[in-house]
């Protein structure tokens, strides 16, 4: 366990001082963190699935794991879109500034 906290806390040090973090956040890198973070959380939830069934055979338990995985899943997914939302409300000129067919209908855009 100890091994794991070191080995990541290196593999972050690389990354902000390699400049990682900037690259990401400019959308300059290919790296795709979202595609990662995503395989490891299903990765979780899955590999407590096959604990549960394995060692417990407790279909409770199989349902308190679910009720736990959604519940703590969906409020991070929904917060985006609840920020997002808040962002447009508070900041509409901005936003119609840069992305001028913000609102439009779909067959009224310019697209390309």
């Amino acid at each position: 366990m100890v091994l794991l906290l070191v080995s990541i806390q290196i593999i972050n040090a690389k990354m902000l001082y390699s400049g990682t973090y900037t690259k990401l956040q400019n959308g300059e890198s290919k790296f795709n963190v979202s595609l990662i973070i995503a395989a490891s959380s299903f990765g979780y939830i899955i590999a407590q699935y096959l604990m549960s069934y394995l060692v417990t055979d407790s279909a409770y338990m199989i349902a308190m794991i679910t009720a736990y995985s959604v519940a703590s899943i969906l409020p991070a997914y929904l917060s985006t879109y609840i920020h997002r939302f808040i962002y447009i409300q508070n900041n509409y000129e901005k936003v119609i500034n840069s992305y001028p067919d913000f609102g439009k209908p779909k067959t009224s855009r310019k697209f390309g």
